[in-house]
């Protein structure tokens, strides 16, 4: 209980973060103004987070924390296809990536993929060079999504890869 209680205020938080970014500079953005907006005393974000990161934890958490819950819901979505889960997951969510991407703050999403995609990987250094190759890539294609502020939907992004990776192969023979 005290788990989601936490998960709670920490949404409220970020939630509170995202709503000021609408309207103001990430870095103009103090705890003061997170607090207040979220109705919350300073105590409460401290208990919680860094001062330093504290701020970029609370993206990075609502990221994980949202897919997540996405993820409960599509489970035969994610079961079948997790990266074309994610770019659903994220086209749905934009308006927080653009707003990122805006703030010069997107690498905040590719912590939380690192997150996300690496969680349960091995600790053995393989699966952790192929877990880092993907996050990465993936990473670099929705970087450029955003960059170009979602003109295509997931499933043409989905398309886009498979044909690139397609003649990639086709090019080089294998």
């Amino acid at each position: 209980m005290k788990k989601n209680h936490t998960n709670f205020l920490k949404l409220c938080l970020a939630d509170a973060l995202i709503k000021l970014m609408a309207t103001q500079d990430f870095d103009a953005i103090n705890v003061n103004a997170i607090c207040e907006q979220a109705g919350v005393g300073r105590t409460t974000f401290y208990r919680h987070l860094d001062n330093k990161s504290g701020k970029e934890d609370l993206i990075v958490f609502k990221i994980s924390y949202e897919w997540e819950r996405y993820a409960d819901n599509h489970p035969d979505e994610v079961t079948q296809d997790k990266g074309f889960a994610m770019l659903k997951y994220i086209y749905e969510n934009k308006r927080l990536f653009l707003l990122l991407y805006k703030n010069d703050l997107i690498t905040l999403l590719m912590k939380a993929l690192e997150f996300t995609i690496t969680e349960n990987a091995e600790a053995d250094k393989q699966t952790a060079y192929l877990g880092s190759f993907f996050v990465y890539g993936y990473f670099g294609v929705v970087y450029q999504w955003i960059k170009y502020g979602f003109d295509d939907t997931p499933e043409q992004v989905k398309d886009k890869i498979k044909q690139a990776i397609t003649a990639h192969i086709q090019k080089s023979g294998g």
